[in-house]
């Protein structure tokens, strides 16, 4: 069974960097700060694999992510539980970052919401 595509979109002003299950890091654009919209998506990014987590690679259960904003000295790391019950079609991640001491993540299947973090601290 293919995998949906996997698309992360970094919303703040900050650019930062991510890895997956303990990946590869890549670079999330920041947002546009003058309608703070997502910037083009970040390039470099994990794949999909039902088959379970791997570094760089994302699958239903928990996936482990690192964030790091720019000027950051430390990274958030989060688990990110993706449903195996959902039918995934187009995996869309979201990071939104409310200070260097907090981040928030979701996840849309498809532009629906499926899960969410509303708040991390570092």
């Amino acid at each position: 069974m293919p995998g949906p595509t996997v698309t992360i979109f970094n919303a703040n002003s900050l650019g930062a960097t991510m890895s997956v299950n303990n990946g590869a890091q890549f670079t999330m654009p920041a947002a546009s700060p003058m309608n703070w919209s997502p910037s083009t998506p970040a390039v470099g990014g994990p794949s999909w694999s039902y088959a379970g987590a791997a570094p760089n690679v994302l699958a239903p259960g928990i996936n482990t992510l690192t964030i790091t904003p720019a000027g950051s000295l430390q990274p958030f790391v989060t688990a990110m539980t993706l449903s195996p019950n959902v039918q995934w079609n187009s995996l869309q991640l979201y990071i939104f970052f409310n200070s260097y001491g907090e981040a928030s993540w979701i996840v849309l299947n498809a532009g629906q919401f499926v899960n969410g973090n509303v708040q991390l601290h570092s």
